[in-house]
């Protein structure tokens, strides 16, 4: 009991370093370019999970059809990254932690749903997975916040809407590969690295400039790299096995709440209404899906 307890509360300290990362990489894209910051962060990413992964001894033996899997789940990861930082220069991160976090479990079961019905395998609809696409549907357009025909395609909208389905592909992915959690998060931090490293060849000067930025740089991209990816990511797998994946599946409903309260603290964000009347339809949404389970009659 005292250990579910205690991997309540770090899972709860997980999701507010998730959600810390949307302001945190807002205040990245001032120092340098979205690739740039990509690479510095998977590099430190990369080295933080290292002492991680040696400590808790998780085994790092993959076969062939691992090995598939996280090349297409890297390759996801790479893009999702690149494309998050490029997003987060054209609005509020606040509300970019928003659509993003809770359209992302609503992509994903209809990017299911749709591959199970390409397979032509049982693809049921519940009532309540039903109502829950609803306000999902809703929810997103209360998050986009369309004043006009023209903001529909803006470059806000349009970039995290993509972020969200890349996410959800991504995680789709990530359920196919059968090795331990922590080793996923391991190689698909490894192999995103290694997708940037040739930007050396062509931004040399650049990529080292970041040795010479101040405090708050390197505050955001610890942040980023080593709180949320590193750290954040790992206590929540861990947190799987300590308290269940029903339970743990909960957690990441706080990622919009600590997204709007840090982009408050860190950038002085003042989320709208509709940002706020969209969260919650879409954590609503996210639960009837994905958690609500209805009682079976006798």
């Amino acid at each position: 009991m005292q250990k579910a307890v205690i991997f309540s509360i770090l899972m709860v300290i997980a999701m507010v370093f998730w959600g810390s990362s949307w302001p945190a990489g807002k205040v990245l894209t001032k120092y340098a370019s979205a690739d740039i910051i990509t690479f510095w962060r998977f590099f430190f990413a990369f080295l933080a999970s290292i002492p991680l992964v040696a400590f808790l001894k998780i085994p790092l033996r993959i076969d062939t059809n691992a090995l598939k899997f996280l090349l297409l789940a890297a390759i996801c990861n790479a893009l999702y990254s690149i494309v998050y930082f490029m997003g987060l220069r054209y609005g509020s991160a606040g509300k970019g932690g928003v659509l993003v976090t809770t359209l992302t479990p609503v992509f994903a079961y209809l990017l299911i749903y749709f591959f199970r019905r390409i397979k032509k395998e049982k693809a049921e609809i519940k009532n309540n997975e039903i109502l829950g696409i609803i306000l999902g549907i809703i929810s997103g357009i209360c998050l986009l916040n369309l004043g006009s025909f023209e903001e529909l395609f803006g470059k806000f909208n349009t970039i995290f809407v993509f972020c969200a389905m890349d996410w959800a592909l991504l995680t789709i992915i990530c359920q196919k590969i059968r090795i331990h959690p922590l080793a996923i998060n391991f190689y698909i931090t490894l192999l995103s690295l290694l997708m940037y490293a040739p930007l050396f060849l062509f931004k040399g000067e650049e990529m080292v400039q970041i040795f010479s930025f101040g405090g708050e740089f390197w505050g955001m991209l610890f942040v980023v790299s080593v709180l949320s990816t590193a750290i954040g990511t790992s206590i929540y797998y861990m947190g799987i096995a300590a308290v269940g994946a029903t339970k743990a599946s909960t957690f990441p409903l706080l990622v919009p709440a600590t997204a709007l309260l840090s982009s408050y603290v860190i950038l002085g964000e003042i989320p709208s209404f509709l940002t706020l009347f969209g969260g919650s339809l879409a954590i609503f949404a996210t639960y009837l899906i994905n958690i609500y389970r209805p009682k079976s009659k006798s």
